[in-house]
């Protein structure tokens, strides 16, 4: 699509969304595509099929754009026409929160959805992950052009320059621009504060990334992952007490009954502050959140081991040492001393050694098995 194609403004448009109409305008041609508006008759069937009407804001939008697709499909936003790439009924999830709506799709399986104060949620189903990521939705999309264009050059290709060498990561000081932008954006964005505590841990700027953390925890205290990173980097910082009850924290939001690996953590952190009483409850607490905990960690293991990842052998080997620790081994015999008797009876005779058993041979192991068991 051509700057001479694409749509303009039309007069007496909504006042809103001034930030998205220059980009549109401003950035290469191709990094955000546009449809052309909805009807009134469109998003008027769309909310009777949904039972509800739509968000103010979002159905403001769509009356100027029927939907969009942002930087190279990053971003798919709905539409409501017949036709639109991604039909807003189509991405209604069953399984979503009451009351949520869902609206957008990223490339990596996120999702996006407006909850019942019509703040945007982020949920990235692969690590059952939910959080407020904007604090509604022209917000939001300010953000996201903030944060997204970073990563494009002036010809509308990704800059090679913003990522690491193998192409696949974002470079920590470009992450850290990215959540700092989005911030600008949208203040309330728990999630961009969050990537904002992640790219400062990269950056080993443990105290500030602790910080945007807390940030991120004000923002949404329903959500376990920055109370969980808030507790790697206080464990990592020597802080356990500080890590023990984030990652308490985290497990709390996590599930009812508690994150089987995240108490795993909690358990870490109990035995690093010396508190034995409390590291022994956890670890019965882990266990009964997740039986196959341990085999899932050895697994984890194994496979750190396998592709070389030294940080993630250490990290497994440190939990599995926490759930499961090793016995104590056992203090030598005492030794006896002969008894002196008075008596002239003859003592007893020590009692007669059994010769050794020979060990019975193992049973041979399957062929293709791992002692450590198969992967979840």
């Amino acid at each position: 699509m051509s700057r001479s194609e694409r749509p303009h403004p039309t007069p007496g448009a909504d006042p809103f969304f001034d930030r998205f109409r220059s980009a549109v305008s401003r950035l290469p041609a191709g990094l955000i595509r546009v449809a052309p508006p909805a009807t009134h008759e469109a998003i008027a069937a769309v909310e009777q099929a949904l039972g509800r009407p739509l968000p103010g804001a979002y159905a403001l939008f769509l009356r100027s754009f029927d939907g969009a697709d942002l930087f190279h499909e990053s971003i798919l936003i709905a539409g409501v026409s017949d036709g639109v790439t991604v039909p807003l009924l189509s991405i209604q999830d069953e399984q979503s929160n009451a009351g949520e709506l869902m609206f957008a799709e990223g490339m990596g399986g996120d999702r996006f959805a407006f909850d019942r104060n019509e703040r945007v949620i982020r949920h990235d189903p692969g690590a059952d992950e939910r959080i407020i990521a904007g604090s509604d939705f022209t917000h939001w999309l300010d953000a996201t052009i903030a944060r997204e264009q970073l990563l494009f050059d002036r010809d509308g290709e990704y800059a090679p320059e913003v990522f690491d060498p193998s192409g696949e990561e974002v470079l920590p000081t470009i992450a850290l621009r990215q959540a700092e932008r989005a911030l600008r954006a949208d203040p309330g964005s728990a999630d961009a504060a969050h990537a904002r505590g992640l790219a400062l841990v990269r950056l080993g700027r443990r105290d500030a990334a602790m910080q945007s953390f807390l940030q991120a925890i004000t923002l949404d205290p329903t959500s376990p992952w920055p109370f969980f990173d808030l507790g790697r980097a206080a464990l990592a910082a020597a802080r356990p007490r500080q890590a023990l009850d984030a990652f308490e924290d985290a497990a709390a939001c996590e599930s009812p009954s508690g994150g089987g690996r995240i108490l795993a953590w909690a358990v870490r952190a109990a035995v690093a502050a010396g508190d034995n009483q409390r590291a022994e409850t956890l670890r019965a607490r882990a266990q009964e959140a997740d039986p196959t905990l341990v085999e899932g960690l050895r697994r984890a293991l194994d496979a750190a081991e396998r592709t070389g990842d030294d940080e993630a052998r250490a990290e497994a080997a440190a939990l599995i040492d926490a759930v499961q620790p090793s016995p104590s081994p056992a203090p030598p015999p005492r030794r006896r001393l002969p008894v002196i008797t008075t008596s002239s009876e003859p003592a007893a005779p020590p009692p007669r050694r059994e010769p050794p058993r020979r060990p019975r041979p193992a049973a041979p192991r399957r062929s293709g098995g791992s002692p450590r068991g198969s992967r979840r």
